[in-house]
């Protein structure tokens, strides 16, 4: 499991006159291969890979889903995009090496990136953190015996984070900023259910104690200090940043596989036989959701408090599901992320294309902290629009870009913290 990002809750609440609503809902994959990594951009834009390098993607919510080739017939694992043009997907080659691609067009070409080192097994997790001011962002990957990587390149180039973590096979990663971060798996024969923590983006590692000694599949942080961490029948958590982690009570006798915290504390996870839990206090009780399912759910990611997605299947079976509500069944309560009670529109900027200045209009139906930012195909931050609290109604920005080189750039909506939408414009 992977991927920091710091989601402030926009949940209002209230009674209408529908009927029940399903927490998980099925969608259609084009294809019937396993499903192994899910990442989402926005409410939108969604990607998925699994079994013999398939790779789908949606840029309706799962509405529809399209087959995406990259040449490989490898199993991937882990997918990650930083805007919708530019991402990396991760898994094994035909040889058993591991293998990560990355696409700067949106998945139309992919280019297999060197790992100094290379690696006897697959690539598990790629995760991409925002770097300091004026930095850029920073990339780990990990898996296979003795390999962990970074890149602060864009992934032009990938650096071998020795530290003290030599020997293993790291199942999962997660950086709350460049430096800081966790890995937890097998570091090495001697330690087989170890979490390994950094301070320094991996010149060395410590040790926390995993109170179950019992080896770990997924973990993530929801803040700098809070997280949770799973395995075999196993949910711990900590609030301290893993100086001291505790075992939830409530894990079962499941395989869990994924974890996915919010910075509200809600939480889910996802494993074996269709099963996932929720929590709403940090990882430390947790109650079953009804998926519909039977497919192990190999991961599960979400956007905000209320909307994400779970891939699973095994073989030639697969399982997208998606949920607008936490998974929670309502019964007569919406929240304003459902697609009549939306709380944003943004609107496509004009002119587009453009010369050197276009205006961006959007609409809210709820007071909030907005962020309005644009950033360059690889991600890099232009310049922020807009950053402070606006009331309900229609607003326009000025876009000047006269500095700005031709091409492709991205305008993102944030409510709160909660990522809500990226459209991309042309200058020419």
């Amino acid at each position: 499991m992977k991927h920091f990002h710091m989601i402030t809750m926009l949940l209002i609440v209230f009674s209408i006159n529908v009927s029940g609503q399903e927490g998980w809902t099925k969608q259609t994959s084009p294809s019937n291969l396993n499903l192994s990594g899910v990442y989402a951009l926005d409410s939108l834009n969604v990607w998925a890979v699994g079994g013999e390098g398939i790779i789908i993607h949606t840029t309706d919510g799962g509405v529809t889903w399209d087959s995406i080739p990259n040449g490989t017939t490898s199993s991937l694992y882990t997918v990650e995009f930083i805007n919708p043009d530019t991402g990396w997907i991760a898994g094994k080659d035909d040889a058993q090496y591991g293998n990560i691609q990355r696409t700067t067009d949106g998945g139309l070409n992919w280019e297999i990136q060197s790992l100094p080192g290379g690696s006897q097994m697959s690539i598990t997790d790629v995760d991409f953190v925002e770097g300091p001011p004026g930095k850029p962002m920073r990339g780990y990957c990990t898996g296979g015996l003795s390999h962990t990587w970074l890149t602060d390149d864009y992934s032009e180039t990938w650096e071998h984070v020795r530290g003290d973590c030599n020997e293993g096979n790291f199942n999962s990663c997660f950086f709350t900023d460049s430096i800081t971060g966790w890995l937890v798996g097998t570091p090495s024969a001697v330690n087989p259910y170890t979490i390994m923590h950094t301070e320094d983006g991996g010149e060395t590692f410590v040790e926390q104690t995993n109170p179950t000694e019992i080896k770990l599949n997924g973990v993530c942080f929801g803040t700098d200090l809070k997280g949770i961490a799973v395995g075999i029948n196993t949910i711990i958590y900590t609030s301290d940043g893993g100086a001291n982690w505790e075992e939830s009570p409530d894990a079962g006798y499941i395989n869990w596989l994924s974890v996915f915290l919010t910075e509200t504390g809600k939480a889910w996870v996802v494993g074996n036989n269709g099963s996932i839990a929720y929590s709403i206090d940090w990882g430390h009780t947790w109650e079953a959701q009804e998926s519909g399912v039977t497919d192990p759910l190999w991961e599960v990611y979400f956007i905000n408090d209320n909307e994400g997605w779970v891939v699973g299947g095994f073989g030639e079976t697969n399982t997208i599901l998606h949920t607008k509500n936490g998974g929670v069944i309502s019964t007569g309560i919406h929240d304003l992320n459902d697609h009549n009670l939306k709380t944003y529109n943004l609107e496509q900027n004009y002119p587009n294309p453009f010369n050197s200045f276009t205006q961006i209009r959007y609409k809210l139906n709820q007071s909030s902290h907005i962020t309005l930012t644009v950033y360059d195909l690889l991600g890099r931050k232009i310049q922020t629009l807009v950053n402070e609290f606006q009331i309900t109604g229609n607003h326009t920005v000025n876009f000047e870009a006269s500095h700005l080189c031709n091409g492709f750039y991205f305008y993102q909506l944030k409510l709160g913290n909660n990522i809500m939408e990226l459209k991309k414009m042309m200058v020419n």
